[in-house]
């Protein structure tokens, strides 16, 4: 069975193969260097898509190829399709899905909601983050903690995105803190508009100013607010967390207190 196998015309074709493996390899290598240039200097999505794109059609071609030399005298695709129409109608159904995320990939690469890079939140799935890199098939995107996330071209398509890089990354968190009744609220406001304004990190400017307000009157007591804001995502999370225990020190200090519940136990044996 080798013998035959190994007869002149296979032979030239498993040498044939050899050459078109190694010319996929190459144009591949080729494919990835080129944008890799291009994508230093322009980063943008279509172009990522495009490249992922010019992969598969390689591959494609050298398989086909491949195919075409040990079987040169048979029409690949007649055959496919003629052979078996549940075939057919089963490898359409199982493709279903990955042709949705190839059509919703150029939809998004046509479309260009988000740049590579740029800072986004999608609002169905709750998840905010940096865009790394988009595929035929998907889009990756970094979150804040560093994790990465791989979301199908089909459901990008169907989301809601905010994106908010543009050219502002500034972000502001509100900062919410409740005092008792009892306390001097006056004083409170001042501690929380001088820690604010004293942190390095925190972001002043005229669109931006520090500012205290009473969010609300609740059962516990008076809610303030402040909104933090800082020139990245990244700082904003660090500078909360630091002003939260400056005000936890600050207010013991000055005698102003933040209610909490406390459960009274009462043993009725005693």
């Amino acid at each position: 069975m080798i013998e035959k196998f190994l007869q002149n015309d296979n032979v030239d074709a498993i040498y044939t193969s050899i050459i078109i493996l190694v010319s996929v390899f190459v144009l591949n290598k080729l494919n990835k260097v080129l944008f890799r240039s291009i994508l230093k200097r322009h980063n943008k999505i279509h172009l990522k898509f495009t490249r992922s794109v010019i992969t598969v059609l390689i591959y494609i071609a050298g398989i086909l190829a491949i195919y075409r030399e040990f079987f040169p005298e048979s029409n690949f695709m007649n055959t496919f399709i003629t052979s078996s129409g549940i075939i057919v109608a089963v490898a359409i159904f199982a493709a279903q899905e990955s042709l949705n995320d190839i059509l919703s990939g150029i939809m998004l690469s046509w479309s260009r909601p988000f740049e590579v890079g740029e800072r986004v939140q999608i609002l169905g799935l709750k998840i905010t983050g940096i865009v790394e890199d988009i595929t035929v098939r998907h889009t990756i995107i970094r979150t804040f903690n560093n994790s990465k996330i791989v979301i199908p071209n089909s459901v990008m398509n169907k989301q809601m995105i905010e994106n908010n890089s543009s050219q502002d990354s500034r972000a502001g968190n509100f900062l919410d803190v409740v005092i008792s009744y009892e306390s001097d609220l006056n004083k409170a406001i001042s501690i929380l508009e001088e820690l604010v304004s004293s942190h390095e990190l925190v972001l002043i400017t005229e669109q931006t100013p520090v500012a205290v307000t009473i969010r609300d009157l609740t059962d516990n007591g008076v809610a303030l607010r402040v909104q933090v804001w800082t020139k990245e995502v990244g700082e904003n999370f660090r500078t909360c967390s630091d002003l939260r225990k400056s005000i936890l020190e600050k207010f013991k200090e000055n005698n102003i207190e933040i209610p909490y519940k406390q459960v009274e136990v009462i043993n009725k044996n005693g």
